[in-house]
């Protein structure tokens, strides 16, 4: 039976009539080294975890409620492998045997026991060993023999005859170890996957065909900084240098549009016992490192393929039977066990140097793949047709054809729950979550169309060349038995048959002689035949030769131009990011220029405002200065008209011009009393209430309007619209000073007032006296409260440059509000004056110190008046304000 080639049956990909499936998610929470650790992940139920935010990652990240994740099944801390296996991975199991694409890989961060759920231990194996373990249970007794499945270097597989499979045996397994020296190994051990200790899982798949004959073969990778390496590859050995290191590996697209490692090598199993050899010689070549989370931590993805192949048997011949399209005469299914590097964080993990590149290569791999989830997502729920960026990473280039709706894919999620590791678990969780919404194609099981071939018929036994043996050598022997001595007729049939049986026998000997001329002859002819067909295979051989150094020589420039390709996209990416850069810094610069624009706009606005409010604050100035200058005009003028009146006061009526006092009766003030619960609020006289407890500039109304030496006290009650009432009249004959009461007085006296001294020659006669006071500077709510009378200590200067002190003084009333209130009633001005010279002159002006004509009776009433003031105005006088 000549050699025959087949494939991996093409799967129809997004077809009419194909559904689809969602990506199953599974979570497994790894058990705490120590029970007594907080923790920020618990399991709810099978399918529900719950994660609890710690105090510091609620103050960071500003999230105080706890999270629910929704999984296709929660396994706690002491769920077992079997458990695991027998949830995740038996399924994809039955899916292999029955000719489905299968891929299972485990997600998580550094430490968090993606390694352990993948292999496990000896006592207490992974998914890994127990998938081996249930695939050779399972076909046991149904194994083609070995080497009659060959891989073809291109992702298929060729069919040989018994004699061809025997002859690749004995070249592989047989003459290398006659003719060949060994090369120094490193021992055989089959370290912790070694029988010795194993526990094999005795599981098996129940509903397999029978029909058919099956082949096992495994390959194994590894992705490490983002370049593929092959593990199971035997590598070159130097006596100096010792062993090379490995190259890396392309990706190849098939004639079926499926991903493969170019020039992978894939060994043939038989046993369980040779695929743990096998595993165990890629582990020991696997990229592990120290860090400071992990003792053994994995630097790269290891990928490990178990590829199932599988044809139909013919029942008469127990061959391989023969089909309508030879592509279809190979069913190969293949299961991908992925142990993805773990996530971290540097800050974490104390990385530098190498360690630290593996890190950043570990996470722009997972973040790609986590691209590609989301805009799969993203299309599958929008319906556009955005590109997803696989080949950003080895990883997902790889696995494309699975994505796409080539087979089954699940995935384990590892979670630590240690609440220190509660930032990195919850963008885990996260991806879990989002990952479970992509929807993958579902796969159907692959028939296979065999034809009804002839019957063959079985080669003829011993027995059945008896007969032929018997007609050959002519009739059966006559009788022999002789009846008397005389007996001719037997003895003439004897001799008779005996002559038949020679002649036959020389017919049969020139028979022979002809036949085996002829199969001499057959026999030149095949072995020149034979020798021209050898010939003919050398010719061949050189040729394929030939061409394989050709296609080495293609395949050396095609490495060439894909280096040429990765250094012209390592440059365009060096270009790209520059480019960001300059955009960035761009950016900033349009950003700083908007900022000191608006800057400068704010600057602007403020100094317009600043403007405005300096021309309004002017303008208010200026009403100010203008209000007091009328004020003052204001009061010049009613100066005038007192005056005026004075006169008429005078001219109307009859005094006698010898009396040495002349007193004026004049209106009493007006006066207004204001309350506020509480407060207390001054009472301010229409005449000068302005400045009482400061020290303004004092105004022409300040002055005194009397000649005597009296107190001027006026009591006056206002009512709520300001109208006066009861207004007291001026009583000449009124005491003085009401200082003898036995009142107790609040004596305000703002700081810095000049004392009034009562020794020497300047002193102040006539000075309140106050039996029961109580002297404050600031006034208080509290001072208030006992007090009923009040006085106010007011000091200025006056016209003259004298220093003129006033006692303003009033009641206290208690008010409806809690507060009190003042009612004023009286002002005493207080005058110290140098005495001068004591020689006596007459107190009125005379003709002679005036120039001019005085005629005028207006003038004459004004000096008169002006006379009284100076000759009253010696010592210290109290002057009632008028």
């Amino acid at each position: 039976m000549p050699p025959q080639r087949g494939k991996t049956p093409k799967k129809n990909k997004n077809g009419s009539g194909s559904q689809t499936e969602p990506v199953e998610v599974y979570c497994r929470i790894r058990p705490l080294d120590n029970p007594d650790d907080p923790v920020c992940l618990k399991a709810v139920n099978t399918n529900t975890c719950i994660l609890t935010p710690q105090e510091n990652a609620i103050a960071r990240n500003g999230q105080v409620k706890e999270l629910q994740y929704q999984f296709q099944y929660v396994f706690d801390e002491y769920t077992s492998q079997k458990a695991v296996y027998d949830y995740v991975a038996m399924p994809l199991m039955e899916d292999l045997i029955k000719g489905k694409n299968g891929l299972l890989f485990t997600y998580g961060i550094t430490s968090s026991g993606k390694t352990y759920t993948m292999t496990g231990t000896p006592d207490d194996q992974g998914l890994m060993p127990r998938c081996l373990d249930v695939l050779f249970n399972s076909i046991s007794g149904l194994q083609a023999k070995k080497y009659v499945f060959k891989p073809d270097r291109m992702n298929g597989f060729e069919i040989q005859t018994d004699a061809d499979a025997m002859m690749e045996r004995q070249r592989r397994e047989i003459l290398p170890g006659l003719t060949t020296p060994k090369t120094p190994g490193r021992g055989r051990n089959h370290g912790e996957f070694g029988e010795h200790g194993r526990m094999s899982d005795p599981t098996r798949v129940e509903d397999i065909d029978e029909g058919n004959i099956y082949a096992v073969f495994v390959s194994y990778i590894e992705i490490y900084n983002n370049y593929v390496y092959d593990l199971l590859e035997e590598l070159p050995h130097d006596p100096i240098t010792g062993y090379k290191p490995p190259q890396s590996k392309i990706l190849r697209t098939d004639s079926n549009d499926n991903m493969y490692v170019m020039n992978c090598v894939e060994v043939e199993i038989k046993s369980p016992q040779e695929a743990f050899e096998v595993l165990y010689k890629g582990q020991k070549r696997r990229k592990v490192a120290h860090t400071a989370l992990n003792a053994e931590s994995s630097r790269s993805h290891s990928i490990f393929n178990i590829r199932l192949v599988q044809a139909p048997l013919d029942a008469n011949t127990d061959m391989i039977a023969q089909v309508q399209d030879q592509e279809k005469n190979i069913c190969v299914s293949q299961l991908s066990l992925v142990d993805l590097a773990g996530s971290e964080r540097t800050n974490r993990t104390k990385n530098t140097g190498e360690r630290m590149k593996e890190a950043g290569n570990i996470n722009q791999s997972l973040m790609v793949l986590r691209n590609c989830l989301e805009l799969l997502r993203e299309n599958q729920k929008t319906g556009l047709g955005k590109l997803v960026p696989y080949r950003d990473s080895k990883l997902t280039h790889l696995f494309k054809n699975y994505f796409d709706g080539d087979g089954k894919v699940r995935m384990v999620v590892c979670v630590n729950p240690k609440a220190i590791e509660y930032d990195e678990t919850i963008h885990v969780m996260k991806f879990a979550e989002m990952t479970q919404e992509v929807l993958v194609t579902k796969s159907q099981q692959v028939k296979f169309e065999i034809l009804e071939a002839p019957m063959i018929k079985k080669p003829p036994v011993i027995e059945d060349y008896i007969p032929m043996m018997t007609y050959s050598l002519g009739p059966t022997f006559p009788s022999l038995e002789v009846l008397h001595c005389r007996d001719e007729y037997t003895l003439d049939q004897l001799s008779d048959f005996l002559d038949e049986r020679n002649r036959l026998k020389e017919n049969l000997m020139i028979d022979f002689n002809r036949k085996q001329d002829q199969f001499r002859a057959q026999l030149v002819k095949i072995e020149k035949e034979y020798n021209e067909m050898k010939s003919r295979s050398h010719e061949s051989q050189s040729v394929l030769e030939k061409r394989e150094s050709y296609i080495q020589k293609l395949e050396s420039r095609l490495r060439s131009l894909e280096k040429r390709q990765d250094e012209t996209s390592r440059q365009f990416k060096e270009c790209e990011r520059e480019r960001r850069e300059l955009e960035s810094k761009l950016q900033d610069k349009n950003m700083k220029i908007r900022q000191e624009k608006t800057e400068k706009d704010r600057l602007r606005s403020d100094f317009r405002n600043r403007l405005e409010h300096n021309n309004q604050q002017w303008e208010k100035n200026l009403q100010k200065e203008r209000n007091k200058i009328e004020n003052e005009l204001e009061g010049q003028i009613n100066e005038k008209q007192h005056k005026l009146n004075m006169l008429r006061h005078i001219v109307n009526t009859e005094t006698d011009s010898d009396t040495p006092t002349a007193r004026f009766r004049t209106p009493a003030p007006k006066a207004r009393t204001y309350t506020t619960p509480g407060k207390i609020m001054s009472a301010r006289s229409e005449t000068d209430m302005s400045s009482v407890g400061k020290n303004p500039v004092p105004t022409p109304r300040s002055r005194t309007q009397t000649a005597t030496v009296t107190s001027a006290r006026s009591m006056h009650g206002l009512n709520k619209v300001g109208t006066p009432k009861n207004t007291p009249q001026y009583n000449p004959r009124h005491r003085r000073s009401r200082s003898s009461n036995a009142e107790i007085w609040l004596d305000h006296r703002p700081p810095g007032s000049v004392e009034l001294v009562f020794r020497g020659h300047d002193c102040t006669v006539l000075q309140p006296k106050l039996k029961k006071k109580k002297s404050v500077s600031k006034l208080e709510v509290k001072d208030t409260k006992e007090a009923t009378k009040y006085i106010l200590t007011h000091q200025d200067i006056d016209s003259a440059g004298e220093l003129e002190t006033k006692l303003i003084k009033g009641n206290m009333l208690p008010t409806a509000g809690g507060g009190t209130a003042v009612v004023f009633n009286d002002v005493e001005t207080l005058k110290q004056i140098s005495p001068g010279s004591r020689k006596r002159r007459s107190s009125c002006p005379q003709p002679t110190d005036y120039d001019g004509d005085w005629t005028d009776v207006e003038d004459r009433c004004g000096i008169a008046i002006e006379g009284h003031s100076r000759k009253r105005s010696r010592g210290t006088e109290k002057v009632s304000r008028v």
